[in-house]
Formats: structure tokens, sequence, C-alpha cells
């Protein structure tokens, strides 16, 4: 069963309400027992047999001149702590968690999402840096590689959950 495409992404609650209900969709196609919790540490939390897969949630609106933030303004929270972690620690996080981006500037049917790790997003960081004492940003730029179709994200989300 294939989640359909939202046309709104923007603001990114509606985005995360997508991704809530493809992750559902995912596990409840797959037979598997889950719970899912939203604003538990991270945007998305899903606990799986024996296992916990976290979503960080990204939506860009133009909202920033080329970024979107994350944290708080002053460099606190949980996504600023995670990437504060030094080189060696942050693929720890590589199993469990992933950061998934929408761009809604580009039009539904166009690959306008992406899926990635702490490091990837540690390395997208404006000023290539996470700091406490700022708004800290993704580079909108650095993201566009990775971008791909809603049903490649949906893909990779399932691959994230199962495997």
């Amino acid at each position: 069963m294939a989640t359909i495409e939202p046309t709104e992404v923007y603001p990114e609650a509606a985005f995360q309400r997508a991704i809530v209900s493809v992750v559902k969709d995912i596990l409840t196609d797959a037979g598997r027992p889950f719970v899912v919790l939203e604003g538990f540490g991270l945007d998305v939390a899903t606990f799986l047999d024996n296992k916990v897969r976290f979503f960080e949630v990204k939506a860009f609106g133009g909202q920033r001149q080329g970024g979107v933030g994350f944290g708080n303004g002053v460099g606190e929270g949980i996504q600023v702590d995670l990437l504060l972690c030094d080189d060696k620690s942050l693929p720890l996080f590589d199993p469990a968690i992933r950061w998934v981006y929408a761009d809604s500037t580009q039009s539904p049917g166009t690959a306008r999402y992406a899926l990635f790790t702490c490091t990837k997003a540690k390395d997208s960081a404006m000023a290539n840096a996470v700091r406490r004492g700022k708004q800290n940003n993704l580079r909108i730029s650095a993201l566009r590689d990775s971008l791909v179709s809603w049903a490649e994200i949906c893909a990779q989300i399932r691959r994230f959950l199962l495997d």
C-alpha cells in the first residue's frame, strides 16, 4: 500500500504528519507490531521488535535564505546535542536516526525529499559548524544532491525501518 504524496510539506508539521503516515503504513503492511511516538526526543520515534528508529523532520519553505533551522535560536536542543558529538561518535547514531527533509519550493512529483544521517546533517550545517549560542541551519545546497522522489523516499524509509 503506497502512501500518496502530500501536496503540502510546509509548515513542518504537515510534512511530519505525512512521515508518520508513511511509517505506519509500512509497518502495518509488513505485519510488524509497533508504536509511533511524536516528540520523543526527536520528532518521530518508532519502536518495533527489539529496535528503535528516530526521524528528525525538516521542511524548507524559503523561510531562511538557503537554510532550514534546527535546534532553537540559541543553539540548544537535542538536534544540536547530536551534531556536536565528535566525528568518531556521530556514526554510532546511524543505525537508529535519520533526518528526513522536504523542499516545499519544489512541486509535488519532483525530487524534493532527502533522507540522511547525522553525519550528513553535520556536514550540511551552514558555516560548516554547529555551535551553541546561535541559530543553526542546514544548507539547502548541501542537500540538493540527495533529493529523490516521493516513491524513493518511501522506499528508503522502508529499508531504514525493516532492514
